[in-house]
């Protein structure tokens, strides 16, 4: 009897023991980063809805110190011997699939549902709880499938900061559990951006650290210490340092990775995400809408993008050239002449550069009426967690890209950027100069100039890191029933926004859009102003994908520069060895008429360069091409002399003595011969 109690223990213990090494599992990270704000842009948010507030006045949403929220991440690796599927969190003892009740249950995975904690069933004390512990809006786990030695990722999104420190998570799969506590308050790196070279093989890592004067010292791709394949550049007066990995062997398209770099403090900063790279994604929404058949309407239009130097056409391809757009053929003759393309769903044919997960959620949150107005954003979060699931599933070959539009601003920036692959924006700056002229003429006064373009990309990179922003610019004028009649977008205001988009981060850029519409219209009005317009666009995208291998793979950083007055400058690090600075000149003013600029004669910046870049070449990038700037340096210290400058300037700083010869030969293949074609309609 006691040898067999003792050979049936044995067993039980071997059992539990066996179960316990098929579904092991390890937390390998917890971080928390609070949204941050930005009081120097608040004078810009307007709203045109109809929402009213308690003294039946337009509700206003954004005010001085208003509060914000932030993201909660937990890093796990599974070192068991099976694949686990994350199932629930549990918050703080309550579970999020009952926390986050849903307005209904969807039919089909495209049915759009709102969750809540307010649409819980809940009892109030404990949705009162989860107001204090940051009230949750959305959670998300990449992969949904971690195999064994793989990394997982628990994204949560909090509309407000915690009360509670540490928060307490379970992340529940098949078979247990694996518990992580979040601490609230410790100050912790964050990666700016992570990017990669086109054929995969470098990996740029630009951790950011407050901490000033701590070093970072080794670097893992998932459980791989790979610091004897990188080159870490440090300066201790910079909270920003350039890590580039170079590979024996490329990463796999589209895999998922955790990135980790580790501090001499003990501290890490960490980040997983899928792996893509592409030249800088340089698009159009829609197309014409004539042509007398579908073949050459297609060919022609298409023809007509890649002269304005165009290599991706957006969503909502119209009139004669849509059936032939969406053929065999038509994706065969796109590809031929370089252009790509976004969809909203996988053929299961081809593979676009971008699925297109939504338009607008903020916009779309607005219209849940179950709720107060003023507690309605982020309601569609766990349908687009979901639905973004459904994609990937549909195509993992593609990344993902999720629009975000401009209500409940600023939150709204903050609320979903970490969800897709791609993280979108529209801020169209004209809208905002209409919206005022048709609505609250007191806020004309804030858009003068397309100031708003660079806060909401600003807030934006800020919220998205370090994942890549793509921003459309507005390419449309606007009118609407009651006889109001906006502009077009001057050529001046489009250079400004698009090297304010690329100063403060942006790794891609697109227009809305082309089409004549009744209330939204389109370049192909083709009246002189549209025509100039789509000039400077074409323009503009030779002198941007000329530089895009430079600004595809770089990070804003906190650079000390002193310019001349009416100079906006900004500093991108670009790998190891280079740094581009951004230059708008802001002596503009933009009123219902247009754009009048004066140029800041004998312009100069001073660079602090970073102490890993000994400069052997110094040049800017022009639609003209690239040329030799004139510059000096005093220690560190670099100065340019810029001359003249009317709107923009694009200057490279670099040690890589072939760097301007690549992007040269870059520009005559590519670039130049539109670029003749487009002055010679002068």
């Amino acid at each position: 009897m006691k040898q067999a109690s003792a050979t049936n223990v044995f067993v039980v213990v071997l059992v539990l023991l066996s179960a316990s090494c098929i579904f092991a599992q390890q937390i390998v990270g917890t971080y928390w980063f609070p949204d941050k704000p930005f009081p120097q842009y608040m004078q810009l948010w307007q709203e045109g809805w109809s929402f009213k507030d308690e003294e039946g006045n337009k509700l206003i949403y954004a005010k001085p110190n208003m509060p914000l929220g932030g993201y909660l991440f937990v890093y796990f690796c599974n070192t068991g011997r099976k694949p686990i599927v994350v199932s629930d969190i549990v918050f703080q003892g309550i579970p999020l699939s009952i926390a986050l009740g849903k307005s209904e249950e969807p039919r089909q995975p495209e049915d759009k549902y709102y969750s809540s904690i307010l649409l819980s069933k809940l009892p109030k004390q404990q949705i009162e709880k989860l107001k204090v512990l940051g009230w949750p809006v959305w959670w998300k786990v990449e992969p949904a499938s971690v195999e064994p030695g793989c990394y997982g990722k628990l994204t949560v999104r909090l509309r407000r900061v915690p009360k509670t420190d540490p928060l307490k998570l379970d992340l529940l799969f098949n078979g247990g559990r694996i518990s992580a506590a979040v601490s609230i308050k410790r100050v912790q790196p964050r990666f700016s951006t992570i990017a990669f070279s086109t054929d995969l093989t470098t990996v740029y890592l630009y951790p950011c650290y407050a901490k000033r004067g701590v070093k970072p010292q080794r670097v893992y791709i998932d459980n791989l210490d790979v610091t004897h394949l990188a080159s870490l550049n440090w300066d201790r007066n910079l909270d920003t340092a350039a890590v580039v990995v170079k590979l024996t062997k490329p990463l796999e398209w589209m895999s998922f990775h955790s990135y980790r770099v580790l501090y001499s403090d003990g501290a890490a900063a960490q980040y997983a995400m899928r792996t893509w790279a592409r030249e800088l994604v340089y698009g159009m929404w829609s197309s014409p809408g004539g042509g007398s058949d579908p073949e050459s309407a297609t060919k022609s239009f298409i023809e007509e993008y890649v002269r304005h130097n165009i290599n991706c056409v957006m969503p909502y391809v119209v009139g004669v050239c849509r059936d032939f757009f969406l053929s065999d053929a038509g994706w065969d003759y796109c590809e031929k002449m370089g252009v790509g393309r976004m969809t909203h769903w996988p053929d299961g044919k081809h593979h676009a550069v971008f699925t297109f997960a939504m338009d607008e959620p903020d916009a779309n949150d607005a219209a849940c009426r179950q709720l107060d107005p003023r507690d309605r954003l982020g309601v569609l979060g766990q349908y687009l967690v979901n639905w973004t699931r459904v994609l990937n599933d549909a195509d993992p070959q593609t990344p993902v890209l999720l629009n975000i539009d401009n209500t409940y601003k600023p939150e709204n920036w903050y609320m979903y950027h970490q969800l897709a692959d791609i993280p979108c924006i529209d801020p169209y700056y004209t809208e905002q100069q209409d919206l005022a002229a048709r609505g609250d003429p007191y806020y004309f006064q804030f858009h003068t100039r397309p100031t708003y373009v660079q806060g909401v990309c600003t807030i934006s990179q800020s919220s998205c890191q370090p994942k890549p922003l793509h921003v459309i610019l507005c390419s449309t004028r606007y009118s609407n029933d009651e006889g109001y009649q906006g502009r077009f977008p001057t050529p001046e205001e489009k250079r400004m926004e698009v090297y304010y988009a690329i100063g403060s981060g942006a790794k891609g850029l697109s227009y809305w859009w082309f089409p004549k519409d009744r209330y939204c219209h389109g370049l192909d009005e083709r009246t002189p102003e549209a025509n100039a317009l789509w000039k400077e666009i074409g323009l503009l995208g030779a002198e941007v994908r000329t530089a895009g291998p430079v600004i595809t793979t770089s990070c804003p950083a906190n650079v000390s520069i002193q310019a001349s007055r009416f100079l906006w400058t900004r500093a991108l690090l670009c790998g190891g060895d280079t740094l581009a600075v951004v230059v708008v000149n802001e002596n503009v003013a933009c009123d219902r008429l247009g754009t009048i600029v004066k140029p800041v004669e004998d312009a100069r910046v001073t660079i602090d360069l970073p102490s890993w870049i000994t400069p052997k070449s110094v040049f800017e990038v022009t639609c003209d091409g690239l040329s030799d700037v004139k510059w000096s340096a005093n220690g560190r210290k670099l100065t340019l002399e810029l001359g003249t400058t009317k709107l923009s300037r694009f200057v490279v700083i670099t040690a890589d003595t072939s760097l301007k010869d690549r992007l040269w030969k870059r520009y005559l293949d590519m670039f130049a011969e539109n670029v003749k074609l487009l002055k010679s309609s002068e």
